[in-house]
């Protein structure tokens, strides 16, 4: 077995400029739709009720259309909210839900009702490079490995091309939890 490549921060820089380019090409908007009509036909997304999903930034893949189509679905929406100690919570999303932006540039709920880690039935899990062996390298808080340490719904991530890999070009550790289904 051949070394990594790449430390996991050299990677996160590599991840965000491929990205870069890829939204700005002419396919994008193709290729994302696709990805999205995947994840709308998934038995583990249709089976699903209460649904994490991360409130997306520039430079990531839009979450806007999947919280949108899963509203009217008549599935349930939660968004994550940092907390100290690198942990986080979901918090339901409803029609008056107020938000924040954090120090780190993010959307998050202020109050709400936090929904319990149990009560998730599927958690869209955000990154920058993911593996076919269900590997992922996120955006380096550790957030989502230890909300996942313990989570019994099912993780989907959806992968876009320059977000793949064959196998990881990154050190793997201990501590990285894998995804349950990738969507690519």
């Amino acid at each position: 077995m051949s070394e990594p490549k790449l430390s996991k921060a050299q990677l996160r820089a590599v991840q965000q400029h491929k990205l870069q380019v890829f939204f700005e090409q002419s396919t994008a908007d193709a290729i994302i739709n696709q990805l999205y009509r995947q994840l709308f036909a998934d038995p583990d997304y249709l089976n699903s009720q209460l649904i994490g999903v991360t409130l997306s930034m520039a430079g990531e893949l839009n979450t806007a259309p999947i919280i949108s189509y899963s509203k009217q679905q008549h599935k349930q929406i939660a968004v994550p909210r940092t907390l100290p100690k690198r942990q986080m919570e979901f918090v339901l999303l409803e029609a008056d839900t107020q938000f924040v932006t954090t120090p780190f540039g993010t959307t998050e709920p202020k109050g709400g009702h936090v929904v319990d880690k149990t009560s998730l039935d599927a958690l869209i899990v955000p990154g920058l490079a993911f593996a076919k062996n269900h590997y992922r390298v996120g955006f380096g808080g550790g957030f989502y490995d230890r909300y996942l340490a313990g989570f019994s719904g099912k993780s989907i991530s959806l992968a876009l091309p320059p977000q793949l890999y064959e196998t990881p070009i990154w050190p793997t550790e201990a501590h990285d939890m894998l995804i349950d289904k990738l969507i690519y």
